[in-house]
């Protein structure tokens, strides 16, 4: 399992955006649109949450942590496989603390102040950021 792509979004808007495969990466606005509109179709037909979203290869995550102020902000997570739910779920709620912590509340016109968040993102997810083969390949090659 690798994690392809992970983020934060407020309101359907991308505030952070960390892909790890250029070629599965898509617009940062299609993801988020469809995410949103994913969680807004949960809520309204069914009154229910959408946590997992899977396909027949990719699973998508998403976690929502109310911030101080009371905004809502999701964190996703897209996957090529769902081999790993419960860790994979643990690592989301660990960054959407660090979120938390970092950020009281989303201000839409300072974007640019989310960009070093990506980081904590990347450490989090650890190793999980790469496929089986380059895991093998740091063990042995140490790149």
């Amino acid at each position: 399992m690798a994690v392809l792509e992970s983020g934060v979004m407020f309101g359907g808007i991308p505030i952070v955006k960390k892909s790890y495969y250029d070629e599965r990466s898509t617009s940062t606005i299609l993801t988020t649109g469809l995410l949103e509109a994913i969680q807004s179709f949960a809520i309204e037909v069914f009154n229910d949450e959408t946590e997992i979203f899977r396909m027949k290869k990719y699973s998508i995550y998403l976690y929502k942590i109310k911030l101080t102020s009371n905004q809502i902000v999701t964190i996703y997570c897209i996957c090529d496989s769902a081999d790993k739910t419960n860790i994979v779920k643990e690592i989301m709620k660990s960054i959407a603390d660090k979120f938390a912590t970092q950020f009281s509340n989303v201000d839409l016109g300072c974007l640019d102040n989310y960009k070093k968040f990506e980081n904590a993102i990347t450490k989090s997810f650890g190793d999980m950021i790469y496929r089986s083969d380059e895991r093998l390949r740091k063990v042995f090659f140490d790149e």
